[in-house]
């Protein structure tokens, strides 16, 4: 079934408000209530229709508050007749739908319920906007009577005036539950009374003060119930005598001040139920419509004993405060006071409460001289402006001495002008005297930072720079400033080790270390007006005592000079090896020749001193070639030939090369099964380290015993080549350099080793220029495992280039 177009609908803003108006109402979707249903019957049998309807149309529906011959209970608004009522004033109908063109494809016209026969007068609210309709339907053709228009526009008014009494009585229900919340959860005792002074009602605190229910109070006289007969007679007396009147000793005593216009405030003493009398603070107040008619009275009962108690606690607190708690009464042209001052005014200015009690001089002349005029501008100050006031200051205590107090408070202007304060005096002096030391220790520590020969820098946990002793101003010849970490490098000339290529900023060593890595020995350099510096840098991250990071700190070294040496230690090196190693190789040739006896029979008493002479020309051979190899590598020159291979048949290669030799010293070298791993090296390079690891192993090893070689995949997708030895293991004075260039665990004349010291240094070199890493694992007395790691196949990137 096809809808008909859409009925047309108000303006905008003139729909929103009549929707605000209907929804103000709060009466869509209610319950059905016989009130409106006598109506729906009452229009229905006065115009003679099977069908009445009490319609509200919102923005989508037009909903039935009332129905009579219809069980629906809602229909859509785009076909609803209401709609057309609400557009317009006065009756609304439609005598035979099916003649109108607006209704005759309706589906209301066209099915059920059929209609043929409309009638709606609006239900306009006090404010001029329609939000329903009464309605009669037929389903036959018909025309209204006037009389009949005139009832069904009255009912319409009897619709709306149960509206507006419906929706009264829905706040003031909510304005009762309010009050009756209201007086349950006051904190004081209160009572409802009528005019006579009889009790209409009493909340929860009244009951638990009096120790009576409120069944047992309702309808007694709040008087003759609750008050002393005698303290009544005596105040009726005196009230009687004031005003010149015969007062009655009853519920006209309470409420005498208030037909003077005064305040019925007074302390009573109230009966409990278990014939105790309860201190309590009474304030009385009249009840009055709408209209200004009184209606009773309203009697609050505040518990002093409940104070009295609260007062007692207050100074079992202040008691235990580290100080003196106070109020003070500021009255810039009269005279100031404490209204309360806790116990500890005698820890604080050596004083008591009477000493001070109508009086400030007594305080004000214990305060040091030259700290008493800026203590009353900041009291002026903060009473002006009410702000929250603290200050330091010294005391002259006629015990301890010269102490240092602090003191807070929060100033409150009074209704006569006054400011008063409610604050807290403490003894700092303790505190005084750490700060002082910590200042001290601040001010020494920044000097010797600043007489430092390294170079400090720090930054705080967003990356600003905090710290720039002097030495770092002289190096970057700049000071700290406010940038991002990605210009560090521009602004302040850092290029890495060799001096001309500029560091990455990702590679500073304080990001490094602001990101919570620790930086060991990082070289760089910082060019300066063309002239390097070359520095080491050490860099880690700081923490706070909470554990956050807070930042970041760098300590350069300046290394210049030692790269200088450096320099020129490998530039001699190079020098003499090359120029040693023409005359040793000849030497070592002819030494070879005389030695297998092709230049003829050698004398046996010549051939030991022969032998011993070749062997070591062999030995300085190879240091010369382990110096060259040290210089290539130290110098960048050193070509290495990457390419993905088989780490097994390396592995056997090295076996092969290495046996005969181990042999001299063990049983030999064990190969384990290795795994099918690839790596991308230079074969001859591993060879190399192969071989030094191997003949290491060899020379500690006893007779007798294996060297074992394996190799073996690690968690982190690296390969790993193993080389033990169950010699004596390395000494613990000797692992922090055992990599280091001619280190050796026995440099005595009379070692029993052979070798140059720089096997293991070499070796280090090779396995990191292949983009790997070595070390070792040893006990003293257990042997010594040494291993190298390199990348898989999977972890390599090129094959096969050259890199130098």
């Amino acid at each position: 079934m096809e809808l008909p177009p859409p009925t047309p609908v108000p303006s905008a803003p003139r729909e929103l408000s009549r929707l605000a108006a209907l929804l103000r109402y709060e009466i869509l979707d209610t319950p059905d209530e016989a009130a409106f249903d006598d109506i729906t019957q009452l229009a229905a049998r006065f115009c003679g229709t099977p069908i009445a309807l009490i319609s509200l149309v919102d923005q989508h529906r037009q909903w039935f508050k009332s129905r009579l011959g219809l069980d629906v209970s809602e229909t859509p608004r785009q076909i609803s007749f209401c709609t057309h009522t609400i557009e317009g004033e006065g009756v609304f109908e439609v005598p035979d739908a099916t003649r109108d063109p607006r209704f005759a494809d309706n589906p209301l016209v066209t099915g059920e319920p059929d209609i043929r026969f409309y009638a709606g007068t609006p239900l306009t609210s006090a404010d001029g906007y329609n939000l329903g309709t009464l309605c009669v339907i037929d389903r036959l053709p018909r025309q209204l009577s006037a009389e009949q228009r005139d009832t069904l526009e009255r009912l319409g008014r009897q619709v709306m005036r149960l509206f507006e009494e419906r929706l009264q009585a829905h706040h003031y229900a909510e304005q009762v539950a309010l009050q009756q919340a209201l007086l349950n959860s006051a904190a004081s005792a209160v009572l409802i009374t009528r005019l006579d002074g009889r009790i209409s009602s009493l909340n929860t605190a009244a009951e638990q003060l009096l120790g009576y229910t409120e069944r047992m109070l309702v309808g007694h006289s709040l008087t003759a119930t609750l008050f002393p007969q005698e303290a009544l007679a005596r105040r009726a007396a005196i009230l009687s005598k004031e005003r010149g009147k015969q007062i009655e000793a009853g519920f006209e005593v309470l409420i005498a001040p208030l037909q003077d216009g005064q305040r019925a405030m007074r302390e009573w003493r109230l009966l409990h139920r278990n014939g105790r009398e309860v201190p309590v603070l009474l304030n009385i107040s009249a009840i009055h419509d709408e209209l200004e008619l009184l209606r009773g009275y309203i009697v609050s009962a505040y518990d002093l004993a409940h104070q009295e108690n609260l007062q007692l606690q207050l100074r079992q607190i202040a008691a235990q405060v580290p100080g003196m708690l106070f109020q003070f009464c500021w009255r810039p042209n009269q005279q100031s006071s404490f209204p309360y001052l806790s116990e500890g005014v005698e820890a604080i200015y050596g004083l008591n409460g009477a000493q001070i009690a109508t009086s400030i001089g007594p305080i004000y002349s214990a305060v040091h001289p030259d700290d008493r005029a800026s203590l009353l501008a900041s009291i002026r100050e903060a009473a002006s402006s009410l702000s929250p006031w603290h200050f330091e200051h010294r005391i002259n205590h006629p015990r301890k001495g010269l102490i240092w107090v602090e003191a807070r408070a929060t100033p409150l202007r009074q209704p006569d002008g006054s400011v008063l304060w409610h604050g807290l005096v403490t003894d700092i002096t303790e505190r005084k005297a750490e700060q002082l030391e910590l200042d001290r220790q601040q001010e020494m520590n920044r000097r010797l930072l600043e007489a430092l020969s390294e170079a400090v820098i720090a930054c705080d946990a967003q990356g600003n720079l905090t710290l720039f002793n002097n030495t770092a101003r002289l190096w970057h010849g700049l000071d700290a400033c406010v940038l991002p970490p990605e210009r560090w490098p521009d602004h302040y000339h850092l290029y890495q080790a060799d001096g001309s290529t500029p560091l990455p900023w990702e590679e500073a060593p304080l990001l490094r270390a602001l990101r919570g890595e620790h930086v060991r020995n990082a070289e760089m350099a910082i060019l300066l007006d063309g002239v390097a510096r070359h520095v080491s840098a050490n860099a880690d991250p700081l923490f706070a005592s909470d554990g956050q990071q807070s930042g970041a700190v760098v300590v350069m070294h300046d290394i210049t000079e030692r790269k200088r040496i450096e320099k020129l230690q490998r530039e001699f090196v190079s020098t003499v090896s090359h120029e040693l190693r023409t005359p040793l190789t000849s030497i070592t040739a002819s030494l070879a020749l005389i030695c297998s006896g092709t230049m003829g029979e050698v004398p046996d008493h010549l051939q030991e001193l022969l032998d011993i002479a070749h062997q070591n020309s062999g030995r300085l051979s190879a240091l010369i070639d382990d110096l060259l190899d040290i210089d290539k590598l130290y110098a960048g020159k050193m070509q290495f030939s990457l390419a993905v291979q088989p780490l097994q048949p390396l592995l056997e290669q090295a076996l092969r090369s290495n046996q005969a030799y181990a042999e001299r010293y063990c049983r030999g070298i064990h190969l384990s099964d290795c795994p099918p791993l690839r790596v991308r090296v230079d074969a001859r390079r591993l060879q190399q380290v192969l071989s030094n690891l191997l003949s290491n192993a060899a020379k500690f090893s006893p007779t007798g015993e294996w060297i074992e070689l394996w190799a073996e995949s690690t968690r982190d997708g690296r390969v790993r080549v193993s080389v033990r030895d169950k010699g004596p293991g390395i000494a613990e004075g000797f692992r922090k350099r055992i990599f280091q260039k001619f280190a050796q665990a026995d440099s005595s004349d009379t070692r029993q080793q052979g070798g140059t010291g720089l096997g293991l240094a070499i070796s280090k070199e090779l396995i990191e220029h292949m983009d790997g890493r070595i070390g070792f694992d040893s006990r003293p007395g257990q042997g010594a495992c040494f291993w190298f790691e390199l990348p898989s196949h999977d972890q390599s990137h090129a094959t096969g280039e050259a890199r130098k």
